[in-house]
C-alpha cells in the first residue's frame, strides 16, 4: 500500500532520482530544484540520475551538475564519476552493439510504418543503446497508439516501456533497476541485493522497476496520472508534482539527516 511520504524513514545512504516529470518541471530544471540537489549533497546524500534520455544528455548532466553516477538509456549506458574523470558502462557487451543498432533500426522502420505518425525521438541521434519512438513529446500519439508501438517492439524481440513521452526499447538485458544495483554495487560499495538504505523517486511507467526494486521508493504526485497502468507502484507518495516533489522527497531527506 502507498503511503504518505512523511511516514519514510531513514537512514538514507543515497538518493535515486529520475529526470523528466521527476526533476523537471514542465521542461526545465527549476533553480530551486537545482539549489536543493546541492543542498543534498552538501549534508553528505549522493545523487544518481536515472533517466531514459540518450547517453550524451547523461554525458552533459555529468559535467554540469552535482552528480556521483548518471543512469541512462534506461540502463543501457552508466557514467559513474572517478576523480575528474567519467566511466561508461553499458548494458550489453560493446562488441554486440552494432548488430543489435541494426536490427533495432529495422523494428523501429517497421513499427513507424504500422502506426502513423510515430518517429523516433529527435534525441535518438545521441543514443548509443537504445533508441526511442516519441509518442508525447513533439509527436501527439494516443496511449493506445504508444501501446501498440510497445507490442510490435516486445514481439520483435527487444524489451520495450513507455515514458510519459517515448517508447524507449533495446535488447532484453538490462532495465533501469539492473543498471542501479550496478551502481550500488562498484559504487556505492554495497549488497545490491539490499535496497533498503537507498531511495528512489519517479513518476512515468517505465520506473515501475524501481518501485518493485526499491523498498524506499517515492513517486511524485503526477505519477497519479499513470496510476492504473503501472505493474508495480511507489511505497511512498508526495503532495506535489514534479520538481516541487522532488523538492518535498529532499526537504524530508534532509530532516532525517538532522535526526
Amino acid at each position: 500500500m502507498t503511503r504518505p511520504l512523511s511516514e519514510l524513514h531513514g537512514p538514507v545512504r543515497a538518493l535515486f532520482s529520475d529526470v523528466d516529470g521527476t526533476m523537471t518541471t514542465g521542461d526545465r530544471i527549476e533553480a530551486s530544484t537545482y539549489e536543493a540537489l546541492e543542498r543534498l549533497g552538501e549534508a553528505g546524500i549522493p545523487l544518481i540520475m536515472v533517466t531514459g534520455r540518450p547517453a550524451g544528455f547523461a554525458h552533459a548532466f555529468m559535467k554540469m551538475t552535482p552528480v556521483l553516477a548518471t543512469v541512462s538509456e534506461n540502463g543501457g549506458v552508466t557514467f559513474i564519476r572517478e576523480g575528474r574523470k567519467l566511466h561508461k558502462l553499458y548494458g550489453v557487451p560493446a562488441a554486440s552493439l552494432p548488430e543489435w543498432r541494426r536490427r533495432m533500426h529495422e523494428v523501429a522502420v517497421d513499427v513507424m510504418s504500422r502506426v502513423p505518425g510515430a518517429r523516433l525521438s529527435s534525441d535518438s541521434k545521441y543514443r548509443e543503446v537504445d533508441l526511442a519512438i516519441d509518442w508525447n513529446e513533439e509527436c501527439s500519439l494516443t496511449r493506445e497508439e504508444a501501446e501498440t508501438c510497445v507490442h510490435l517492439i516486445n514481439k520483435a524481440g527487444f524489451l520495450a516501456s513507455r515514458s510519459s513521452i517515448h517508447v524507449n526499447f533495446g535488447p532484453p538485458h538490462f532495465d533501469k533497476l539492473s543498471a542501479c544495483m550496478t551502481v550500488v554495487r562498484q559504487v556505492l560499495g554495497s549488497d545490491a541485493n539490499d535496497l533498503s538504505p537507498y531511495v528512489f523517486v519517479g513518476d512515468a511507467l517505465n520506473d515501475a522497476p524501481m518501485f518493485r526494486g526499491f523498498p524506499n521508493s517515492v513517486g511524485v504526485a503526477n505519477v497519479k496520472h499513470w496510476w492504473d497502468e503501472l505493474s508495480h507502484k511507489p511505497a511512498y507518495l508526495t503532495e506535489r508534482a514534479e520538481g516541487a516533489g522532488l523538492r518535498e522527497t529532499i526537504a524530508h531527506l534532509m530532516t532525517l539527516t538532522a535526526r
